[in-house]
């Protein structure tokens, strides 16, 4: 699949991710929220390592500076671009 995460948001969601797995680290939390504060910040990484959003995916959204566009570009669906 082609990669549609930029850098900057790469970054972003770098320093979420670890603020998130950190947080869910310490149990501030109750368990619940540990937990989901774990897998938002897993899922968070694995998308920055990747350069793949799936969620962007979705939206038709692409950062990925390849795409030859600006920061954030929306393509609506069967948008020819």
């Amino acid at each position: 699949m082609k990669q549609n995460v930029g850098i900057l948001d790469t970054a972003i969601r770098s320093i979420i991710a670890v603020i998130c797995l950190s947080v869910a680290a310490e149990q501030l939390f109750p368990h619940a929220a540990n937990i989901a504060l774990a897998i938002a910040g897993g899922l968070m990484w694995a998308s920055s390592s990747v350069g793949l959003c799936f969620v962007y995916r979705m939206l038709g959204i692409d950062t990925y500076p390849g795409a030859g566009h600006g920061i954030t570009q929306y393509y609506p669906e069967g948008c020819d671009s």
